[in-house]
């Protein structure tokens, strides 16, 4: 299955707060974007759709089997893209879209 760069951002960030929080909620991603809840709920519904999440208790967002592993694979990418990226710039928040565009053309 094919990702966005949106989409590969999302599973990154719910996997990041799941892995810090354990409870990820729509509110918890829409502060790290500094998106609305209603986008951020937009994008949830889309990535449901394609078997990406689920909702949990207490309107808690998870990450189905499949959300995981495909969360895990572009892990995996952006981390190796970052560490090549390094020496060349300065890698921070705003470079996070860029290098979830090139793990969607990859």
């Amino acid at each position: 299955m094919k990702l966005t760069a949106n989409q590969i951002r999302y599973l990154l960030v719910i996997k990041q707060l799941n892995e810090e929080k354990h409870i990820v909620k729509s509110v918890d991603i829409a502060n790290i974007f500094g998106y609305s809840r209603a986008s951020v709920h937009k994008m949830l519904v889309c990535l449901r759709r394609l078997g990406c999440v689920e909702k949990g208790r207490h309107c808690s967002v998870n990450l189905t089997l499949n959300g995981a592993k495909m969360a895990k694979c572009c892990q995996k990418d952006y981390d190796q893209l970052t560490e090549v990226l390094k020496p060349l710039v300065k890698i921070d928040e705003s470079y996070s879209l860029a290098i979830c565009n090139l793990i969607e053309k990859m």
